[in-house]
């Protein structure tokens, strides 16, 4: 049987496996696909792609949100206050912004019944979606962009949709998941709990942040909720530069927020229920409030 060559174009914003990832396909027409981790999802919306007609997913290891909007800044932005469980995500539109309100709400609605048929789709998400309305040639045309979209999924490890998750093109994916080790070391958070508890860490598994080493700026970037500051509070860093994890262990109130009277950490100002920390990767020192991290630091662990 003849097969069909194909290209894949892969681009990588911060230089790395690492922040976001925007992929095509020479045979996915004008279709493309732009992938972030949670805490690099603020350089997603900076990408352009969010300024398009398309469909977003909300990522687990096994669960998946599957949403659309014309104004994909603005629901992505609202997800990273009403939802915590998701550690990544998708952004599935076309280079030309080709797509319209009929044809998102059909991906979206094909995307939802799948993971809804194999039991991963996540609770608080439609059972249904709107109700599509295309006609029977454009469902031809949406339907080969799917069928591409979940080739390039594949590629890049994202398995909810497919019941079978060895189903998985397994040469292109062997060689992707082997750069991922090599580039990112523990990549999720749950990841990388696991893995510093295993070699000793003393983690507040409740009120631990995670944040991966952003290699083009030079600090980790994360932003916990106010109320991480009133308990025991654990942060993972990252390096993937050096292959370690660097394990801090924060007592509870013993770091507050900058006022009039106190020198401390900084609110976002279009967030006010999150805490805006860049730690330097040289001296963990936040470079937005000037506050040394480095006196916390429990361990370093190398992967």
């Amino acid at each position: 049987m003849d097969l069909k060559a194909k290209t894949i174009n892969l681009l990588l914003y911060d230089g790395n496996l690492n922040g976001v990832i925007s992929i095509e396909d020479s045979s996915w027409n004008s279709g493309e696909l732009y992938s972030s981790p949670r805490e690099s999802v603020s350089d997603l919306l900076n990408t352009g792609a969010c300024n398009k007609y398309g469909v977003y997913l909300l990522l687990s290891e096994e669960m998946v949100y599957v949403g659309q909007s014309s104004d994909l800044a603005k629901r992505l932005s609202q997800h990273m206050i009403g939802k915590d469980w998701w550690e990544s995500a998708v952004v599935l539109t076309t280079k030309d912004d080709s797509l319209n309100h009929s044809d998102i709400d059909y991906i979206e609605t094909v995307l939802i019944e799948k993971a809804f048929a194999i039991k991963r789709l996540d609770c608080d998400n439609k059972k249904k979606g709107n109700p599509p309305k295309v006609d029977k040639f454009r469902k031809v045309i949406l339907d080969q962009y799917l069928e591409e979209a979940l080739f390039v999924m594949q590629l890049i490890g994202i398995n909810v949709f497919n019941e079978d998750k060895k189903s998985a093109p397994k040469a292109l994916i062997d060689v992707m998941s082997v750069n991922v080790k090599l580039s990112l070391g523990k990549r999720t958070k749950p990841e990388a709990v696991q893995y510093a508890t295993e070699h000793g860490a003393k983690l507040a598994t409740k009120n631990t942040s995670y944040a991966v080493l952003r290699a083009d700026k030079g600090y980790f970037w994360i932003n916990p909720k106010l109320k991480v500051l009133d308990s025991d509070w654990s942060i993972i860093l990252n390096d993937t530069s050096s292959s370690e994890l660097v394990i801090l262990s924060i007592p509870a109130n013993r770091i507050k927020i900058q006022d009039e009277k106190n020198k401390g950490l900084r609110i976002r100002k279009d967030k006010s229920e999150l805490i805006d920390i860049k730690i330097s990767q040289d001296k963990y020192v936040d470079t937005v409030s000037g506050i040394d991290f480095s006196k916390y630091i429990q361990m370093k662990i190398k992967y």
